[in-house]
């Protein structure tokens, strides 16, 4: 068996595999594929196929049988007979003129319910004679043809005079149908039942008997037949010892032919041969076996038979055993008699230089495999072998056109040359020509097939052929199709079965494609090119560990250059496997020194260059990587479309698009290789269904379908295709549709935790909790030692509401990050003189290490701009004093903060919502009122201390406030309290707030109880109960809805109540009510609207109603993770029953217009580093305020009828808003904001600061935007 190299073992090795048709020209392809389709039932393809080659030849025999059979089949007779007609017409009329009308007869309800009857009828004999009178009475006189034929014959040979007609029938269908297992059983059984044919019975079963169909049946008659034989005259021994070398333990078998041989030993027929004449005439025959006992025997007698030592150099020869022979050969020429042999002996000599030219090919040796063809060569310049052999060695280098040219050149000078012939058929193949090897395999006569090795089977490499022209044009069925035809021609050549495994990995059918390899492994389990083919299969599965082991079971003695390619191969996938998987959890500097190491795997090897530049992609190094590629295009002057297209690959990783359709477009049409053309295939696939997947993200379903039914076409069970339209139709609202699309995907890879998951998240999508639970438990169960599967089980629990659960396995998935993280580093210790770095973490040095180690031989300069991968790895190196001002926050994140593994984030999203902590704020708000009634200073202690419980969470607030009004002027004095000019009190209150709060997270479900601050004037149950949830069919789309009673904390009188001089107390009013809330927010734009009602009640304040109307919509200028922009348009509309916005008594002292309408611009920026949030909001624009008259003393005549005026104003109103969080460390974060709010003659002025510590520590980018922490009386 010829090896190949790495690069073309996975197609171009596949021409020693199999074969179908007999022709490649377009009719026969469209015959075959008819026939395909009608065999599988699916009449609608095969019309199809069937009218494209009437198209091409109107009057094609087997086109009109197939259109003529679909009629009969839909039961049509009228239009069979059309075309029954047709073929008729046809001179000389056609067999399937015959089988049609057959088929029409037998459709006849009358026909089809006698060949039941028949069929029902038992195998006694009386019954077999009935059921031949059926048969008899459907055809009408014409001879049967076809399969009912095949039954109607064998039915036949078992009666009393029907035997002759039988095995005659027979043999005609056997001309027919040359390659029907069937035919030739029952054919060699009625030949074996008959006395006078039993012997050639006997030979047609004992061929019959390794038939994968039908052997067992045949082993079984080839054994009666001989008991039916009995004793063996002379001639018929052979005939009992074919039978005991594939039954050897056979007694009864034995003792029947020994009884034989005495019987003619007695009387005097058979006769032993002499010796030497045995032996050679068994050497003639190529009975090696029986020839090497008795040629030793005769040597063990005579060491120095001239005959005998020839005879056995020749044995040796045929055993390919060339040194012995030659040892043999030479002392047979050395003696008397003996020059004879010396033919003999140069033949050996020179086949022995070529057999050593082989193995140092296969050794990796191919100077010297070179040299050893040329000294053959000049041996025996006549001899085609040694030409072949070189051809066969450029073939093995990929020099395709080389070997090509060797090939042919031998065949001028030996015309039909078997090992050229399959040689070149081979390169032919290998090369991606397909259909030229096609035509010569067709050419090659009955005779020269003969003539091949037994290792060519021609029909397999034939069947080859036309898988690959199938492949070419995406038929990926009828791919398999001839690669399953291949497989039967020739069962136990490996690389057969890995032509229909790769067949099966590309239809998604990866169980099957993993069976039909290991197969071959249970009968034969140290063959060393069926584990090599095992080995390449879990290279195409990215299965490097199984790999690695599969490939070390082959001794090293016994593996070629191929196979330790293909070990380095290996290595390096596991290297670059290691280091993505570091860089996912994290530790990216160890993940760039991983892949630094492995660059001498390359060994600048354009496929292995491709393999770690994608992992640099991977790990973040997108730029490095892709330099790396484009290194090896460039320095290649004429680069080849293979490298070209490796180029892509790595280009499509980096997702860049453009730049790899560009190099496809280039190559599309261009001759390709074997290992070119599949490449090109998958990049192909791979492109359209990552181009479907952004326009899916993109939220154009319609563009990524288009863009992605191409690639389902072309592998419509593929698991990337099918699961990128899954994710499609579950973006759509249509889970159903993906859990049926995921289905046949999960049957075929029961066992891929990742799958499970994909699974898991359509559930979800779905909204089917129990499917998602089931899926996600035992993707667990599948790897539960992973931390990425362990990490995205967590994000489904979070679906699900599980969130402690999901904060479970994110800390296991921690751990065992940790500990790998523990490994790589003592690995690096054991791998590196200095693998860590002692100042890192140093004050004032960076938190990481570099990648300057692995940057290349020479470092860049300190002074130069840092490369991309440099600047993605670590800040500038002249920029690593963290207290420089002037380093930019970037610079400071990427300074400060190692990268975080997928599982960090996500724990510390979910404890950025859940974890305890306690909080101590600071707050202040001052605004430009009259000093004693609408004045207010407020300064507030907020303390916060919550606690998680479950998938809750608890919290106790105590709130300490002090507020002031001032003293009341003696201007104002009238319009305070009972409005007498007596006694006028400054308007102060402390008090302390308690509050208990209760979250649900997932269910966005908030309450809260308390009470207004203790040492107010007056104090009362405050709280409220709210809840926010996105809708579940468009999670864009959300609600939210509360009740509460809260303190109108607009003033001293509102908030806290007030007395004046003569023992007047009113106020502390609070509102009671409800606000309901619509938006929508899809990443691009927000549109909202709310409304809300409330009742104000206060002490010896009369009631009044609150109504409020807003909405509004704002654009998302600026989105990305690290920051924000967005501009809206927002309108609101504020209306009171009555106006209480005084401080006399019966008033309530809070703003209370009948008439509020606002449209603002406002405008919002916020941005997040690894450390440091911040935003920044404002809004400007008009407002109208109308304000009717009201009583002095509403409610209380007695105190006087005066009237405050009514007013209406219209003017300019802004607001602005900072705020921002910084985090000091793991657990302690340090935040504020401020603001202003302007309206007409009013401002305001807040600020507030306070100190948070966690319970756990967080770390990873802050949150966007800022969430500053607040007083519950802030709103």
């Amino acid at each position: 068996m010829r090896r190949h190299t790495l690069a073309i073992a996975i197609l171009a090795a596949l021409a020693s595999t199999a074969s179908l048709a007999e022709t490649s020209d377009p009719q026969s392809l469209l015959i075959e594929q008819g026939y395909y389709w009608q065999s599988k039932k699916n009449p609608e393809r095969a019309l199809e196929t069937w009218q494209k080659l009437l198209n091409l030849a109107p009057e094609q025999p087997d086109a009109l049988y197939g259109i003529g059979l679909i009629q009969v089949q839909q039961n049509r007779p009228a239009e069979a007979r059309k075309y029954l007609a047709r073929l008729q017409a046809l001179s000389p009329v056609p067999r399937q003129a015959l089988q049609l009308e057959q088929d029409i007869t037998v459709a006849v309800p009358d026909n089809a319910r006698l060949l039941e009857q028949a069929r029902e009828l038992g195998e006694p004999e009386d019954e077999r004679e009935k059921a031949v009178a059926l048969y008899r009475q459907i055809f009408q006189g014409r001879q049967p043809q076809g399969l009912i034929a095949r039954e109607y014959y064998n039915t036949l040979g078992f009666t009393a005079k029907g035997t002759n007609e039988a095995i005659a029938g027979l043999q005609r269908l056997s001309r027919e149908r040359p390659n029907d297992p069937i035919v030739a059983l029952f054919l060699a059984k009625h030949l074996a039942r008959n006395p006078a044919t039993r012997p050639d019975g006997i030979r047609a079963l004992a061929k019959l008997a390794p038939n994968n169909d039908v052997g067992g049946n045949a082993d079984e008659t080839w054994r009666f037949a001989l008991i039916w034989l009995g004793p063996p005259k002379p001639d018929q021994v052979a005939l009992f010892q074919q039978f005991l070398t594939a039954h050897p333990d056979d007694t009864e078998i034995r003792a029947i032919m020994e009884k034989g041989i005495a019987q003619g030993k007695g009387g005097g027929a058979w006769q032993r041969d002499p010796q030497m004449t045995k032996a050679f005439k068994a050497l003639d025959d190529g009975d090696l076996k029986t020839a090497e006992p008795l040629l030793a025997a005769r040597l063990a007698q005579k060491s120095n038979d001239v005959d005998a030592l020839g005879g056995m150099g020749v044995l040796r020869q045929q055993q390919e055993r060339y040194g012995e022979a030659e040892n043999y050969l030479v002392q047979a020429t050395r003696l008397p008699g003996g020059a004879a042999w010396q033919s003999a002996l140069n033949d050996v000599r020179y086949w022995n230089l070529i057999s050593q030219s082989r193995d140092a090919q296969r050794a990796g040796r191919s100077a010297q495999a070179r040299d050893l063809v040329a000294q053959a060569e000049r041996l025996n310049p006549g001899q085609p072998g040694a030409a072949v052999a070189l051809a066969g060695f450029q073939a093995q280098d990929n020099q395709f056109e080389e070997a090509e040219a060797g090939y042919r050149k031998v065949l001028a000078r030996h015309p039909g040359d078997p090992d050229a012939l399959s040689g070149l058929i081979n390169v032919l193949s290998q090369s991606g020509q397909p259909d030229e090897a096609l035509k010569l395999i067709d050419s090659v006569s009955p005779a020269q097939r003969a003539k091949f090795a037994p290792s060519v089977k021609i029909n397999a490499l034939r069947a080859t052929q036309v898988g690959k022209l199938a492949e070419q044009r995406g038929d990926l069925k009828g791919a398999q199709a001839a690669y399953r035809q291949a497989l039967d021609a020739d069962p136990e050549n490996p690389w057969t079965r890995f032509a229909l495994a790769r067949m099966y990995l590309r239809d998604g059918q990866i169980r099957a494609a993993r069976a039909l390899i290991d197969g071959l492994l249970k009968t034969q389990p140290n063959q060393p090119d069926a584990l090599y083919t095992s080995t390449l299969l879990s290279a195409e599965l990215s299965e490097w560990k199984q790999a690695e082991a599969t490939l070390g079971r082959i001794p090293m003695a016994q593996r070629t250059a191929d196979m330790n390619e293909l070990a380095t191969d290996i290595a390096l996938h596991q290297q670059t496997d290691i280091a993505i998987e570091t860089a996912r959890r994290g530790q990216r500097p160890e993940a760039l020194a991983l892949l630094g190491r492995s660059e001498p795997l390359t060994r600048k090897k354009p496929e292995r260059v491709a393999v770690l530049a994608a992992a640099y992609v991977e790990v973040g190094a997108a730029q490095y990587g892709l330099d790396m590629m484009q290194k090896v295009v460039e320095n290649n002057p004429n680069p080849t479309v293979d490298q070209k297209l490796l180029y892509a690959n790595v280009l499509l990783k980096a997702n860049k698009y453009s730049a790899a359709g560009e190099i496809l477009r280039e190559v599309q049409g261009q001759p390709l290789t074997e290992t070119g053309r599949q490449r090109y295939d998958d990049l192909i696939y791979l492109y359209r269904v990552k181009q479907a997947d952004a326009l899916r993200e993109k939220n154009d379903l319609v563009a990524a379908y288009d863009m992605l039914s191409p690639a389902l076409a072309q592998r419509p069970n593929d698991a990337l295709g099918v699961g990128a339209l899954a994710r499609m139709y579950a973006d759509s609202g249509n889970g159903k549709k993906a859990m049926e699309l995921y289905a046949p995907l999960i049957q075929q890879n029961p066992d891929n935790a990742r799958l499970q998951l994909g699974l898991a998240n359509i559930a979800l999508k779905g909204r089917d909790r129990d499917l998602a639970q089931r899926a996600t438990d035992k993707a667990l169960a599948l790897e539960p030692g992973n931390p990425e599967i362990l990490t995205s089980a967590a994000g489904v629990y979070q679906g699900l509401g599980k969130n402690s659960e999901a904060a479970e396995l994110l800390r296991r998935a921690l751990v065992i990050e940790n500990a790998m993280k523990a490994r790589t580093q003592v690995a690096q210790a054991g791998t590196e003189a200095k693998s860590s770095n002692p100042f890192v973490g140093l004050p004032g040095q960076r938190r990481q290490v570099t990648d300057l180690t692995i940057a290349g031989a020479v470092p860049p300069p300190i002074d130069a701009p840092t490369n991309s991968v440099t600047s993605n790895a670590f800040a500038s190196a002249t920029s690593n004093d963290l207290s420089d001002p002037f380093v930019p926050p970037s610079k400071i994140a990427s300074i400060d903060s190692p990268e975080l593994s997928p599982a960090r984030r996500a724990l510390d999203t979910i404890l950025r919502d859940r974890t305890g902590y306690v909080v101590q704020g600071l707050s202040a708000r001052s605004n430009n009122g009259e000093k004693g009634l609408s004045k207010l200073t407020d300064i507030e202690a907020p303390f916060e201390a919550r606690m998680p419980v479950g998938d809750n969470t608890v919290a106790l607030r105590v709130t300490p406030v002090h507020l002031s009004a001032g003293s009341v002027s003696d201007d104002a004095a009238s319009r305070f309290g009972g409005g007498k000019a007596t006694s006028p009190r400054t308007q102060n209150a402390t008090g302390v707030g308690l509050a208990v709060a209760f979250e649900n997270p997932d269910e966005g479900l908030k309450a809260d109880v308390g009470v207004s601050p203790l040492g107010f004037l007056y104090n009362t149950i405050v709280g409220g109960v709210s809840v926010s949830r996105p809708f579940e069919a468009n999670s864009n789309f959300r609600y939210g809805a509360n009740i509460s009673r809260r303190p109108v904390t607009d003033s001293v009188t509102s908030f806290a109540g007030s007395k004046d001089g003569d023992g007047y107390k009113w106020g502390g009013v609070t509102a009671n009510g409800g606000r309901g809330e619509l938006s929508y927010d899809n990443q691009k734009l927000g549109v909202y609207g709310y409304g809300s009602l409330h009742q104000l009640m206060g002490n010896h304040v009369d009631d009044n109603t609150r109504m409020e109307l807003g909405s509004g919509i704002y654009w998302y200028l600026r989105n990305n993770p690290q920051d924000t922009l967005t501009l809206g348009v927002s309108a609101s509309a504020l209306s009171f029953k009555e106006n209480q916005d005084f401080y006399t008594y019966g008033n309530g002292g809070y703003f209370s217009p009948q008439r509020f309408f606002s449209l603002g611009v406002p405008i919002r920026w916020a941005q997040s580093f690894d450390r440091f949030s911040y935003q920044v909001k404002s809004s400007v624009g008009v407002q109208y305020i109308g304000q009717d008259s009201a009583d002095f003393f509403p409610g209380h005549k007695d105190l006087g009828t005066q009237e405050y005026k009514s007013s209406d104003k219209t003017g300019i109103g802004y607001s602005f808003n900072a705020a921002a969080e910084y985090r000091l460390s793991s657990r302690f974060y340090l935040g504020g904001e401020i603001g202003v709010d302007n309206a007409q003659d009013y401002r305001q002025y807040a600020g507030n600061a306070y100190l948070r510590y966690l319970f756990e520590d967080l770390s990873g980018p802050m949150p966007l935007p800022v969430s500053p922490y607040r007083s519950p009386y802030s709103n």
